[in-house]
């Protein structure tokens, strides 16, 4: 499993304090066996000593040194030693050089050499012992018993170890049954997975949420609610191609019969005309393709937190140079009135929205009209506005409300046709830079009139 495997993460957050709690556990049972083994230990040896002392006959001292008994062979196969096994004891008669009874292995020199009561650790052939000696009432008879300390370490370590094996075994079992466990957890997981690698890459249907747990329900639910999004984007991307398609279709043929005619004008005077008519197409097909790169521009501008402050007056000059000609041809008069307002946004978007408004007035409000330019800000400074008004033939009221729509073309005007795209521009710029738009009558209660209000940010 990855290290970013959910499984791997679950089972190691599950298992770890487990292996910890037995860790800490196994320490205090070896520090728990160890203070326990002693105590043990000495109690066994101190039972034994003095049960072998009262089991000895009081005219012990008759004794010799004859033969002793022997055990028969033990059956079976040899085990571990038992503590029996490593338990060696000796009965002395105080002031013989030898035991009168010694255990099978016992050494032939005193367990305890100074002869006294108790318990102690001596050195028996190079080797520490745990040593007890109880002597008789009479002081007469004394039976010391002992084991190795490196007999009673290993046995304690046999009890270590099996400890050890042991904690690991549950430990290898418990993690098996909690691993199928994620397994079983993670199953509709799975097969969600299987199901979304199967689809198609168009396929933007909802993700089925039944069966899932409930902690993982919110993380589908917002997968579903992206791939919503993503499908409404894709089928407005796909109307858009659709009419910008249909939109060039018409003035594409317009310009290749307009080629035509000229071509086959009889007269200069047929062929000028036919041109005239084929450079208005041109510029109408321009500023078309114009308008739909600006909204793939707009369509694929991050909206960035950190944006740079704009002077709209500079924004509001430099666009309307760019239209003095075209209004001067058409014998209009373009006014400016630009007060100092600044606002955070984008000065290429912003370019884009005035040169929209401008040029949405400067062509559908007739020769001669007046077009108003303005930017400035409110009374208490906290809303930059900028207006464009003029007083041409304006828009029907019970349209007002459409002229934002892609491709929607109102009812009146000059006879200028238009392609629908420049104030749906504008208005989905004005909300990437949260402003608000209104619209109304223009100039004397004629024409049209956008007004869009920003936040007003404070000029550096």
């Amino acid at each position: 499993m990855s290290h970013h495997s959910l499984k791997a993460k679950l089972l190691l957050a599950v298992m770890s304090p487990l292996a910890v709690g037995w860790a800490c556990w196994l320490g205090g049972q070896h520090f728990q066996m160890t203070r326990q083994q002693q105590g043990h230990d000495d109690l066994f040896l101190q039972e034994v000593s003095e049960q072998i002392l009262l089991s000895m006959p009081s005219n012990l001292d008759a004794l010799d040194d004859g033969p002793r008994l022997q055990l028969p062979p033990r059956a079976g196969p040899a085990g571990k030693k038992k503590k029996f096994d490593t338990l060696r004891y000796q009965v002395w008669i105080l002031g013989r050089r030898t035991p009168v009874v010694a255990s099978d292995g016992a050494p032939m020199q005193p367990l305890r050499a100074d002869f006294k009561s108790g318990f102690v650790v001596s050195e028996v052939a190079g080797e520490p012992w745990r040593v007890y000696a109880a002597t008789d009432a009479s002081g007469r008879i004394q039976v010391q018993s002992g084991m190795s300390q490196s007999a009673m370490k290993a046995e304690l370590a046999h009890w270590v170890k099996i400890s050890l094996w042991s904690g690991i075994g549950i430990l290898l079992v418990l993690g098996a049954i909690v691993g199928l466990a994620i397994h079983w957890s993670l199953r509709p997981m799975n097969r969600l997975r299987r199901e979304m690698a199967q689809r198609e890459p168009h396929d933007l249907a909802p993700l089925p949420a039944a069966g899932l747990p409930r902690e993982i329900r919110p993380l589908v639910d917002s997968f579903n609610q992206l791939l919503e999004r993503l499908s409404d984007a894709m089928r407005g991307e796909r109307q858009f191609l659709a009419d910008a398609a249909h939109e060039l279709r018409t003035p594409l043929a317009a310009l290749l019969t307009q080629t035509q005619v000229a071509m086959r004008a009889g007269s200069q005077a047929d062929a000028q005309a036919a041109l005239a008519q084929l450079s208005h197409g041109i510029q109408r097909t321009s500023r078309l393709a114009q308008q739909l790169l600006d909204s793939a521009r707009v369509d694929a501008s991050p909206l960035r937190d950190e944006r740079p402050v704009v002077a709209l007056p500079d924004v509001v000059t430099m666009v309307a140079r760019e239209f003095e000609s075209m209004a001067a041809r058409r014998q209009q008069t373009l006014a400016i009135h630009a007060e100092p307002a600044s606002v955070q946004g984008d000065l290429d978007d912003l370019g884009i929205l005035v040169r929209n408004l401008v040029d949405n007035a400067v062509r559908y409000s007739g020769e001669h009209a007046r077009i108003e330019i303005a930017c400035g800000l409110d009374a208490e400074g906290a809303t930059a506005w900028l207006t464009v008004r003029d007083n041409g033939p304006g828009v029907a009221p019970e349209e007002r409300e459409r002229v934002f729509e892609r491709f929607f073309r109102g009812s009146q005007g000059n006879g200028e046709r238009g392609s629908g795209i420049g104030l749906s521009l504008v208005q989905r710029i004005a909300r990437a830079h949260e402003a608000t738009i209104t619209v109304d009558d223009g100039i004397g209660g004629r024409g049209f009139a956008c007004r869009v209000d920003f936040r007003a940010t404070p000029d550096p």
